[in-house]
């Protein structure tokens, strides 16, 4: 066997990252979504950005009613569904907010709110939605999670705690992918401004710890001496979860860098 010639390995991890970090129509997040509907993915991570698209209320159908009450079960339903499919997954407020709008009151009473609940619950029950705390989507919207510019969104809505987990962790791990290396608390500023928030507060660090927990237990980002940098897993193409699975993971040996580490797992 030949031996690998010093920094071959090396420029082949990058040259495999380069081409995720740049990805053709067909490897879109709305593409990988398509294809995770069909093949049960466990995590993709995707690297195209879009403007966080807005539902268009006035197509929901639900105007023409003296009381939320009245309007029919199969209309708030598909309403609901189309909020989810469109802004999925979608924080409860942004949802209520969008059916509000579509049915022309300014603010959810508890009657409101009860049955907006309620039909969240049975939709998630059927297995139409998934729902995750106060998140409804697709499943596949958890899976793929899409990097969106919340910049023009009213402040009211433009809050961290809208974002899904998977998105503030999809942000942390593209955010030091492309930095190469990132203190933690570089790495946090830096994954906020590229979706539209301002600046690193204490409360916005403390919101980031979770999602940049999960970025280091799924090897997408690893840390060493404080510093994070890109782990392996961040540029794996989808596999599913029985495959995933049956994979047997690689040791790692004692005082590897992180560079090493991520090559040890492979791509």
């Amino acid at each position: 066997m030949s031996e690998t010639a010093p920094g071959a390995l090396e420029a082949l991890v990058r040259a495999h990252q380069h081409f995720i970090q740049h990805p053709g129509p067909n490897e879109t997040c709305a593409a990988w979504r398509s294809y995770c509907r069909d093949h049960d993915c466990e995590w993709v991570t995707t690297w195209d950005t879009q403007p966080y698209r807005e539902t268009e209320t006035n197509g929901l159908a639900l105007s023409g009613h003296d009381r939320f009450d009245d309007i029919p079960q199969e209309a708030l339903d598909r309403a609901l569904l189309r909020i989810a499919d469109t802004e999925g997954p979608v924080h409860l407020v942004i949802l209520t907010r969008r059916l509000l709008e579509a049915a022309g009151f300014s603010r959810a009473g508890s009657r409101i709110q009860a049955r907006i609940h309620e039909r969240r619950a049975a939709l998630g029950a059927q297995g139409l939605i998934r729902l995750e705390g106060e998140f409804s989507g697709r499943d596949e919207q958890f899976t793929v999670p899409c990097l969106r510019d919340w910049s023009n969104l009213p402040d009211a809505l433009r809050q961290l705690d809208h974002v899904p987990d998977t998105e503030l962790t999809l942000s942390l791990v593209r955010t030091v992918a492309e930095a190469g290396t990132l203190d933690r608390d570089m790495a946090m500023n830096d994954a906020l401004h590229r979706m539209g928030f301002i600046r690193l507060t204490d409360n916005a660090r403390d919101r980031l710890q979770d999602p940049l927990a999960k970025a280091l237990e799924r090897g997408l980002l690893v840390e060493w001496q404080e510093i994070l940098e890109a782990g392996a897993n961040a540029f794996r193409r989808p596999r599913n979860r029985r495959e995933q699975n049956e994979r047997v993971g690689t040791r790692l040996l004692p005082g590897a860098t992180p560079s090493s580490r991520a090559q040890s797992r492979g791509f």
